[in-house]
């Protein structure tokens, strides 16, 4: 990780040293007392924090904030059908890093109806890879993230002033690279599960105005999909 994300705002913490923040302070930075690292609020501002003490207890930190906590957030909505636990974990990872505003799950059509029911979204666990994915790029904002019942749920929580993209191999007339992005202020790009979409989920999106392109002939994994189609969305906004 490249920042550590805290809960609270406090000018000095104390951490157990058998816990997962004090491990990674000592095994993996390997900090000596005065050394500094950098910390953050969660959605809110940066700072640097340096090792006060380090006992055999505890680490004490000192923390200095910085001014001004704005979100670094893309203007981007994920659609995602849900898969398997272990794909679903990887998105979340993935598209923390990449910076989009919020992620939207739903139950497909050639979802299996046990997705929804996995340790993943039944314990939380999803809000620890949202974490991950924000300190691992080094942000203090996390994503809004929900799961739907279905697609036609999952629309209607969706922005109206949107560009709406759906990637489909099979019904796509166009690639993604061939369309110019650059004149929209607000994207929700919407991929399908593992065994792709529906005729009636075709349909649908169709309905709402999103427009079907594809990534080319190959057939990505899920996870690669979603990296490979946010990278054009979010590359509009990258500034040199």
């Amino acid at each position: 990780m490249n920042i550590i994300l805290l809960d609270e705002k406090l000018p000095f913490f104390e951490f157990p040293i058998d816990g997962k923040i004090a491990e990674h302070v000592v095994k993996v930075l390997k900090l000596e007392v005065g050394s500094e690292l950098d910390v953050g609020v969660l959605n809110g501002p940066k700072g640097k924090a340096k090792l006060l003490e380090k006992s055999k207890v505890s680490l004490r930190m000192s923390v200095k904030w910085n001014e001004g906590d704005s979100s670094d957030h893309f203007p981007v909505n994920l659609i995602v059908g849900l898969s398997r636990p272990q794909t679903c974990r990887k998105i979340l990872d993935q598209a923390t890093s990449m910076g989009v505003k919020e992620i939207h799950f739903f139950g497909a059509d050639k979802s299996e109806n046990s997705y929804r029911k996995s340790r993943l979204w039944e314990t939380g666990e999803w809000r620890d890879k949202i974490k991950k994915g924000a300190e691992q790029s080094f942000s203090t904002h996390i994503p809004v993230c929900e799961v739907w019942k279905d697609l036609s749920d999952c629309l209607i929580a969706q922005p109206g002033q949107s560009c709406r993209i759906a990637m489909d191999n099979y019904e796509s007339k166009k690639a993604i690279c061939s369309m110019i992005l650059n004149k929209f202020d607000h994207f929700t790009l919407a991929v399908g599960p593992e065994r792709g979409w529906s005729k009636s989920e075709r349909d649908q999106l169709r309905n709402q105005d999103f427009t079907l392109l594809s990534m080319g002939s190959r057939v990505l994994r899920q996870e690669t999909a979603v990296v490979a189609s946010l990278s054009q969305v979010v590359g509009q906004f990258w500034n040199p």
